[in-house]
């Protein structure tokens, strides 16, 4: 417990320092975020050893993150133009390997790629776009949802939530981690509204708190498939880049789409 709590501390100040300053600090810190999490999925499923597939992926995976006119690194037609010679490419390692490595490696690091690089996106762009104010509010409602599935399932938990995936989870733990994050997330706009409309606010926690423990569950799925206790070694106490994560992986995307066309 005393490393869990030394090592959430430290990464806490790493993490919300450049999340605070913004600009090419915080690129740099979601970067090296898509980089150790694309390693991590190579490395559940054993492809860590093969670094031409590894480094196509990631290089897909980088394009993802930086694609579009917020990032205003790399346009989207450059993005497209290049994802396609990497599809490409890594359909033809298929053949040069004599099927060492066959189809259902290549979907594998696309996927990955895709996972990691759009939902990393979502989350720079957020900051990028929307400022500061507004990444923390989702962040808020994210942590509270995973504080209050943990303190109420503790508590109170006695059905599972889906068994075969995530045995520790339950209904009730969830159902807790959905109230705080709406207690927790409308206490911070009433300082700092995210929205003009508290309705908006309003289900934009629903959505957040859901989804979150969607990506929770999902990430749980994939560690249960590939039969590892943790994506990574890299926060000890914690697992990896994607144990922490997951939830901001799987968030940001759905809350700027859902937003968007309500907004």
């Amino acid at each position: 417990m005393k490393q869990r709590v030394v090592t959430a501390l430290i990464g806490l100040i790493i993490f919300l320092v450049p999340l605070y300053m913004g600009g090419p600090l915080f690129v740099t810190l979601v970067t090296v975020m898509a980089i150790v999490a694309f390693i991590e999925l190579l490395r559940m499923k054993r492809l860590a050893t093969s670094p031409l597939l590894g480094f196509v992926g990631l290089g897909m995976s980088l394009l993802l993150l930086y694609a579009g006119p917020r990032m205003d690194i790399v346009s989207n037609e450059a993005t497209l133009l290049a994802v396609t010679v990497g599809v490409w490419l890594l359909l033809l390692v298929t053949v040069l390997s004599n099927n060492r490595y066959h189809f259902d490696t290549v979907a594998f690091i696309l996927f990955s790629g895709a996972y990691v690089g759009l939902g990393l996106h979502f989350f720079l762009a957020a900051r990028l776009d929307s400022g500061f104010a507004f990444v923390l509010f989702v962040l808020i409602a994210i942590w509270a949802t995973d504080t209050g599935a943990y303190l109420f399932g503790r508590k109170f938990g006695k059905r599972p939530l889906w068994p075969k995936i995530s045995p520790k989870k339950t209904v009730e733990g969830a159902a807790g981690g959905f109230l705080l994050a709406l207690v927790a997330g409308l206490i911070f706009a009433w300082f700092w509204p995210p929205f003009d409309q508290l309705w908006l606010t309003t289900i934009a926690l629903i959505i957040i708190s859901v989804a979150g423990q969607c990506g929770d569950l999902v990430e749980s799925a994939l560690k249960r498939y590939y039969n590892v206790k943790d994506s990574g070694r890299m926060l000890p106490g914690h697992g990896g880049v994607l144990d922490r994560f997951d939830s901001v992986i799987f968030v940001f995307p759905i809350i700027y789409v859902v937003m968007a066309l309500l907004t």
